[in-house]
């Protein structure tokens, strides 16, 4: 702030009492967004979201479970962003940059190939 405002200037006092009024809450919007940003890398990087099942909404999961067989999955994280990719007909995928995701041999193995993922 430059300089006080004089008595006869009424726009500069309002303005200035305007500011003091907002810094408490501007802080604390600054604080929220620092802590939701903060929340957010966390969950980027601790949760799992299981894709092994296209076209159905994706639940998010501690530990992704790995069953052997034809079922057989894998774990990989996105390095790219990945938007309506389609494996095979009415297999549809959206992946997003960092995150980690379940799923099958065959899509993992896929968009390893393309370099959008490493296997975790």
């Amino acid at each position: 702030m430059a300089t006080k405002a004089k008595p006869t200037d009424v726009t500069g006092r309002q303005r200035e009492q305007l500011i003091a009024e907002n810094q408490e809450a501007q802080a604390e919007a600054a604080n929220r967004m620092s802590m939701a940003t903060a929340e957010a890398a966390n969950r980027l990087e601790t949760e799992v979201i299981d894709a092994t099942k296209p076209g159905r909404q994706t639940v998010i999961v501690d530990e992704p479970t790995v069953v052997g067989g034809d079922n057989a999955t894998m774990n990989i994280r996105c390095i790219e962003t990945v938007e309506n990719m389609t494996l095979g007909a009415g297999n549809n995928y959206n992946f997003k940059a960092g995150q980690k995701y379940t799923v099958t041999e065959h899509v993992g193995n896929h968009v390893i190939s393309k370099g959008y993922a490493v296997q975790v």
